[in-house]
């Protein structure tokens, strides 16, 4: 179901686009005809002048007719025209200072909208960038703690091959110790058995010094047997040579285990050297990898507790940016409503002006004066009335993309706050919004572009 409405998100979005670009033909073919009937009403007052031309024509024909008349007017005559003429200046000038400042009024007006429309693109432009700062910060402290997190399971691993290796340093350590063992029980084995061959040597060399004895007894009746005598001397004989063979024997079987043994004593003291100074090496290598798994949890800790801080400032920026949007929407509508009530005002000025009795002509200069006045400031009423209805639309475009840029805006805060749960969860609705707000960024220049002009 959520992949179902990822999918059609961006179908709603493309046709809320489309409906906002139908709203804004429509409201260009409004315009366009509103233009075609100014030029309709401006063809008119071309008309009305031509009229009024032939009728200053015919006004100087008969001014021409009359002046023979003119001539006979008494003086009170003539003092009456001057004082209607006085107040007709007087009357032109009132006007022209109340078109001044008008003029001046709707400059201002113009001017405040613009730096109005500056300061909402400008905050359009800080939040974008405030949007960015927090999610580049997030995903940088989220690469952090994923490195810090690869290093943790490193250092992991690490204890756990040296571990392994302590391990198998002790079994070697157990195996040399069993060797050495073996050894000793070999060398008592071999002692006995040099025991054995000593006691039989020393019973061997009971029986020959027995033997010498008896042969010493002997020695006097061996004049006598001298056969008996030869025999007892091969057999002394051959009872020393075995004497010394085993002696020799003996001598050597001693040498050889006094050397097998201390051989065995030193391979015992080498190896377990080797294996205190290997157990001093995995101690040693066993104590910086806690060390340094106790510094990467807390430098972990650190950097989750940096990107808590980190993403509390992200929502409080939103917070302010979206209170100072309110706030600058509820002064574009008081300066829209203020441009209204102009208007109206406007409107009424010149529906009073258009009303008014048209003072007589007395003479043909003062007929064309007045024309060419009365022309310039139809004119240029009619110009301040198209200015103040192309202002109206412009300031009615820009709050009306006020509101959409709000709402789309709000979704964006709404997902800056569940950073946490996932990283890439709205990515199609944040390119939809970047999208909306691109569009509303160029119509408001457009729009400066066009009120400018």
């Amino acid at each position: 179901m959520s992949a179902e409405r990822e999918k059609r998100r961006p179908v709603m979005k493309l046709s809320e686009l489309e409906s906002q670009l139908t709203q804004l033909q429509d409201e260009l073919k409004k315009a366009k005809e509103q233009l075609h009937s100014s030029e309709n009403s401006r063809k008119r007052a071309l008309q009305e002048a031509e009229e009024a031309r032939a009728q200053a024509a015919s006004a100087s024909a008969q001014a021409r007719d009359s002046e023979a008349q003119l001539a006979e007017l008494s003086s009170v005559e003539e003092t009456r025209i001057f004082e209607l003429r006085r107040l007709s200046q007087e009357r032109d000038r009132s006007w022209q200072s109340e078109l001044e400042a008008m003029q001046k009024q709707h400059a201002a007006d113009s001017a405040a909208l613009v730096a109005a429309m500056g300061e909402v693109h400008r905050l359009r432009v800080q939040l974008a960038r405030a949007d960015r700062k927090p999610q580049e910060a997030a995903e940088a402290q989220l690469a952090t703690v994923d490195e810090l997190r690869a290093k943790l399971k490193e250092s992991e691993e690490a204890e756990a091959q040296a571990r392994s290796l302590h391990e198998e340093c002790k079994q070697q350590l157990e195996a040399s110790r069993a060797t050495i063992d073996s050894l000793l029980t070999d060398g008592s084995k071999l002692m006995d058995s040099f025991s054995l061959v000593v006691t039989e040597l020393e019973e061997s060399r009971a029986k020959l010094k027995a033997q010498e004895e008896e042969m010493a007894e002997t020695s006097s009746a061996a004049k006598a047997a001298g056969e008996s005598s030869g025999c007892s001397d091969s057999e002394a004989a051959e009872l020393r040579s075995a004497l010394e063979d085993v002696e020799a024997r003996f001598q050597e079987e001693k040498i050889l285990s006094t050397v097998e043994t201390q051989c065995a004593y030193e391979l015992m003291d080498q190896l377990k050297m080797e294996s205190d100074l290997r157990h001093g090496k995995l101690a040693a290598a066993l104590g910086s990898a806690k060390s340094e798994v106790i510094f990467l949890k807390a430098s972990l800790f650190d950097k989750e507790s940096e990107l808590r801080r980190a993403q509390d400032a992200a929502k409080k920026l939103q917070d302010e940016t979206r209170t100072s949007r309110d706030i600058t929407a509820d002064e574009l509508k008081e300066q829209l409503r203020g441009a209204l009530l102009e208007n109206g005002q406007l409107k009424i000025e010149l529906q009073k002006y258009e009303s008014e009795e048209k003072v007589p002509v007395k003479s043909e200069a003062e007929a064309a004066a007045e024309t060419a006045k009365k022309g310039e400031t139809e004119a240029e009423l009619r110009r301040l009335r198209v200015q103040a209805e192309q202002w109206r639309k412009a300031a009615e475009t820009a709050m009306a993309l006020l509101a959409v840029g709000k709402g789309g805006n709000g979704k964006v805060m709404d997902r800056g706050d569940s950073l946490d749960g996932g990283k890439y969860a709205g990515l199609y609705d944040e390119l939809d919004d970047d999208a909306a707000a691109r569009k509303n960024g160029n119509v408001l220049r457009r729009i400066s572009g066009m009120w400018k002009k």
